[in-house]
């Protein structure tokens, strides 16, 4: 009505005494109150109308009156689309102090890790070999491996670490499928300057006949990493990430430049390869890709060839970390690791704390690792307050804890917890989420912020733990009385 007016009414000033940019707003005003005047209604009341609500793809929830007092909404009103430029990209569901990585299987959990982490909305041309990593929106190469071994899966992780910048994605020992093929080319890493602009590292049974020939039908270069077994190929992993990124010796390195702070160790992380005990290394994973790191295998009461060899390249500078309690790495096979250097063991027991040691889990040793640090080595997130970020998986989604290794190279670093239930936390977990919670004493602008990643679909993390998370992770004021957990960002050291 104001704007019809506006046409019909002649200017109360004879001359415009408008700026160039009010003039603007002013013509856009006319040119729709005249669109409006002369019948045109139609393109304004399509833009106000609501559309057609989506059709649910799940059915609708249950009429549960805790849950929908008001009543139950079956379906969506909009979905939110892919960007013009990246159409591939799948939108995923996040609250305040949540984000889900989603994926149904191993394939979709790995490109909706990359997808989040590698816009690759620049132009190849912009991520030069001199970019640094930190600006750079396209990985600089790739790790394909099959997803039905956890071991080699596992051993795969330190090339996620700079200088390859190589997160992880699936294919099959028959071939490359659609949906990680369509994230590669999405992708286009920049290649890995560092190892002769190498794309892709094949790993295990990942090297086959059908995943080269369609790398080399798009124009990528790859390299095979192999062994007769996983000792050998994990070795094999280490001697190729140690010559890219340290030549002089040839095994991972912490960085020693002053600019970066480092101090030069031989890092080495371990866990057994018998049985399941493969869980309790999964948190190392997060690690391997954080910081340079040696990833190597024992049996629980031996030492294989492969790993010895491994260990002698250090020329006893080794800092070796074994993941696991007694049940899982003897004492003996301690013992004979001291031979290669210094060896701290990581899990759920403290023999100051406690009178009787008390049984490590997986769930309990990857907490361990994200409170611990060693200043020696450098190692261990050392997360004891908030102002941090997370990745939880389900213990029975190793695939999902391997695939999301590169949260903790990238962004809110991201240490993995583990938790063996699909619809809540283990007691200690529920208890450290409350205890990391972030609180404010002036205002909570001045943060800090926690981020949790939930990797997989409902079924293997629920919404509702989703939501409880986010509930519990909000930002709280210090000073109410009632508020006795949480605390502020000093109270973390920084690893």
């Amino acid at each position: 009505m104001r704007l019809t007016q506006l046409i019909q009414r002649p200017p109360r000033h004879p001359k415009p005494l408008l700026t160039a940019g009010v003039a603007v707003l002013c013509a856009a005003s006319f040119t729709l109150g005249l669109a409006t005047s002369q019948g045109n209604a139609q393109q304004v009341q399509a833009a106000t109308t609501p559309a057609t609500p989506q059709t649910a793809t799940t059915g609708c929830p249950q009429a549960d009156p805790k849950l929908w007092p008001f009543g139950v909404v079956c379906g969506r009103d909009f979905n939110v689309p892919s960007p013009p430029e990246s159409p591939s990209l799948v939108p995923t569901i996040t609250t305040k102090t949540t984000t889900r990585i989603w994926g149904t299987d191993p394939f979709q959990q790995a490109v909706s890790v990359t997808q989040h982490l590698f816009p690759a909305a620049l132009p190849s041309t912009v991520n030069t070999p001199t970019t640094p990593a930190t600006a750079a929106d396209r990985s600089w190469g790739l790790t394909l491996v099959t997803p039905d071994d956890p071991l080699v899966g596992i051993s795969a992780t330190p090339l996620i670490h700079f200088p390859d910048a190589a997160p992880i994605l699936f294919v099959t020992k028959d071939g490359i499928p659609k949906v990680t093929l369509d994230e590669i080319k999405r992708m286009g890493v920049t290649g890995i300057v560092r190892a002769n602009k190498i794309d892709t590292f094949l790993v295990g049974a990942a090297a086959n006949p059908a995943v080269k020939a369609q790398l080399s039908a798009i124009g990528m270069k790859f390299v095979e990493v192999t062994g007769k077994d996983v000792f050998e190929l994990s070795n094999n992993v280490d001697k190729l990430y140690g010559r890219i990124s340290n030549p002089d010796e040839g095994v991972p390195q912490m960085e020693t430049s002053a600019s970066t702070g480092g101090n030069g160790a031989e890092n080495v992380l371990i866990g057994s390869a018998d049985g399941k005990d493969w869980q309790f290394i999964l948190p190392a994973t997060h690690w391997a890709s954080h910081m340079p790191s040696g990833l190597l295998w024992v049996h629980r009461n031996s030492i294989p060839a492969a790993t010895v060899d491994a260990l002698k390249r250090r020329n006893g500078r080794a800092l070796i970390y074994v993941f696991g309690a007694a049940p899982q790495v003897s004492a003996s096979v301690i013992k004979q690791l001291n031979q290669y250097g210094s060896v701290t063991r990581i899990d759920a027991d403290d023999a100051v704390a406690f009178n009787t040691p008390p049984t490590s889990t997986p769930e309990n040793t990857a907490l361990a690792f994200s409170k611990m640090w060693d200043p020696t080595g450098m190692v261990g997130w050392n997360i004891v307050g908030p102002g941090h970020g997370f990745t939880l998986v389900n213990i029975n989604n190793w695939q999902g804890a391997v695939v999301s290794a590169p949260l903790s190279h990238l962004g809110f670093h991201a240490p993995l917890l583990l938790t063996d239930s699909s619809t809540t936390l283990p007691s200690f977990l529920e208890g450290y989420f409350t205890s990391v919670a972030p609180t404010f004493l002036t205002t909570p602008a001045d943060g800090p912020y926690n981020m949790t990643f939930l990797v997989g679909d409902w079924k293997s993390l629920s919404w509702p733990l989703q939501a409880h998370i986010d509930n519990i992770s909000e930002m709280a004021n210090r000073r109410v009385w009632i508020q006795t957990t949480g605390g502020r960002y000093s109270d973390s050291g920084q690893p």
